[in-house]
């Protein structure tokens, strides 16, 4: 129970009344005194023992929908998605339902996570709520910022009916939701593993084998399956039976890292390396899965995480959910991923890293093992110091020594045949891929 502005006042008028009573011998006033003090007591004994015991249970918990309930109110939120992407919006309606037969004077917040914005609407409301009456709270939030969040709880204060006291509880309503990386659409990607698969994929290699595309005629062999016999040109060759040989297909593995060091996060909250980088594998998990390529997965931070390679749309939203939830932490080398994937990936694979390539003095030997091992390696590179200077936290001279440090290792990068793209905060994706295409 808390005391309002008016209670105060009201405890120090008759404190004040009291005194002067005594010091004048007015018994007048002291009993003035006595009543009012007696009506504070009384008025707080009365909202101290009010139906305003908290639940504990989340929105799941509940059955149908009778909500989360502070015994004679109750609470039931309802959300438009709980899986969104980044700028997304998500409507909330919270539902206040009075159930006892007195008016309630009420003060409800439902707590947003800080990173939201509210774009339309209030999550705040003070109204009077008749008795055996409910009602709504509507509003809009943004989700600018990928990951796990939680509506909830529903704070709320329930005044007196003279407005001298109030309780504060907490309704345990909790609702999840999960914001993915946005996604671009990439036009064109090129890349692809110098040693396919052998099943039906989306990208086409010159070489005969099963696939769509029409590739050859060649003379029938024993053993060829008659459905591959072209009529048409057996006719013209004078007897002999001909064949038609099509493309091979072939999936290409995709290994996408993520670098999710605490160095990635340095920076703005909404650009920072960790942000590009997560908002750029999903974009090329989306396109290579929709080639039908299977794609991999491997964040590194304080620990090593990875997603085995798959393909279809089940693999993407499980990339997305892996990705929403990378978290800036530890400190872990770039050399100790390689080495760990390097022995469960087939050569020629395309490896795309991700990174700012700051505080590791493993780069260079970890691209250098890929590339002894044949794997093509591209490394689009979001450095943290265009948003540490574009924020203004680092001096133009500091910048520039650290520039140039950086360069140099873009260019040994570059010398041992890794495709490398310093990408700039401005820079679209699918320029920065263009700078580093080169397959």
């Amino acid at each position: 129970m808390a005391w309002s502005r008016k209670s105060a006042m009201f405890a120090a008028l008759a404190v004040a009344l009291y005194l002067l009573g005594l010091v004048l011998r007015n018994p007048q006033l002291v009993t003035v005194a006595v009543v009012l003090l007696s009506f504070l007591t009384w008025a707080a004994f009365r909202t101290s023992h009010a139906d305003v015991a908290a639940s504990g249970r989340r929105m799941d918990d509940a059955e149908g929908d009778e909500g989360i309930q502070l015994h004679s109110l109750s609470a039931l939120r309802r959300v438009s998605s709980v899986r969104i992407f980044e700028d997304g919006e998500i409507d909330v309606t919270l539902r206040i339902q009075n159930r006892s037969n007195l008016s309630k004077v009420l003060e409800v917040r439902d707590r947003v996570p800080d990173v939201m914005r509210i774009k339309k609407g209030a999550n705040y409301v003070l109204m009077e709520l008749g008795p055996q009456r409910e009602t709504e709270i509507s509003y809009t939030i943004e989700t600018p910022l990928r990951g796990f969040y939680t509506l909830g709880p529903v704070c709320i204060r329930v005044q007196d009916a003279f407005g001298l006291f109030h309780n504060e509880r907490e309704i345990h309503l909790y609702d999840d939701f999960l914001v993915f990386p946005k996604m671009e659409d990439i036009k064109d990607a090129m890349i692809k593993s110098r040693v396919p698969k052998i099943f039906t994929g989306a990208v086409n290699i010159r070489n005969p084998g099963e696939g769509s595309n029409f590739y050859n005629l060649r003379e029938y062999v024993p053993g060829d399956p008659m459905r591959k016999v072209n009529w048409n040109a057996t006719a013209r060759s004078g007897g002999k039976m001909m064949v038609n040989e099509y493309e091979r297909d072939a999936v290409s593995d995709i290994i996408l890292i993520v670098d999710s060091r605490s160095v990635a996060e340095t920076g703005p909250v909404s650009r920072n390396s960790l942000v590009y980088s997560t908002r750029a594998a999903a974009s090329l998990a989306q396109y290579f899965l929709a080639r039908r390529d299977s794609v991999g997965l491997v964040t590194y931070g304080d620990e090593i995480v990875s997603v085995d390679r798959d393909t279809g749309k089940k693999q993407l939203y499980v990339l997305l959910t892996k990705l929403a939830g990378a978290m800036a932490r530890g400190n872990t080398p770039l050399r100790v991923v390689t080495n760990r994937i390097m022995p469960h990936i087939n050569r020629g694979s395309p490896v795309i890293i991700m990174s700012p390539l700051e505080d590791d003095p493993t780069v260079i030997d970890a691209v250098r093992d890929l590339r002894a091992r044949n794997f093509d390696v591209t490394i689009l590179s979001p450095s943290s110091l265009e948003f540490e200077f574009d924020a203004r936290r680092l001096d133009r001279t500091g910048y520039e020594v650290l520039k140039t440090e950086r360069d140099i290792l873009l260019s040994e990068l570059r010398g041992l045949g890794a495709n490398v793209m310093d990408w700039e905060p401005d820079m679209l994706l699918n320029t920065a891929l263009g700078g580093a295409r080169g397959f």
